[in-house]
């Protein structure tokens, strides 16, 4: 009776463990990268869309800004005041 089994059977099956394990890290790593990349792909897009989009807005509040302060100084120009009669006196 034997209690170990051939050297040879020994070395295959813990080469084959080691095959086995190997390739379940590699393919795991691999899936692992493939959804990183896909996740920093999606951050960076979304990321793109936010910085043009507060860009759009700065314009937007800033050309508002403009046409608001073009009617308020146009109105002023329009508006007649109140109108002050030169008072001669003769002196």
């Amino acid at each position: 009776m034997r209690s170990e089994p051939l050297p040879g059977e020994a070395r295959r099956r813990r080469a084959e463990e080691q095959f086995r394990t190997t390739k379940k890290i590699n393919s795991d790593t691999k899936a692992n990268s493939n959804s990183r990349q896909a996740e920093a792909e999606k951050t960076a897009r979304l990321r793109a869309l936010r910085l043009a989009k507060e860009a759009a807005d700065k314009d937007t509040a800033e050309r508002d800004a403009a046409a608001a302060k073009a009617l308020k100084s146009e109105a002023s120009r329009r508006a007649p005041g109140p109108r002050l009669k030169s008072v001669r006196t003769k002196a």
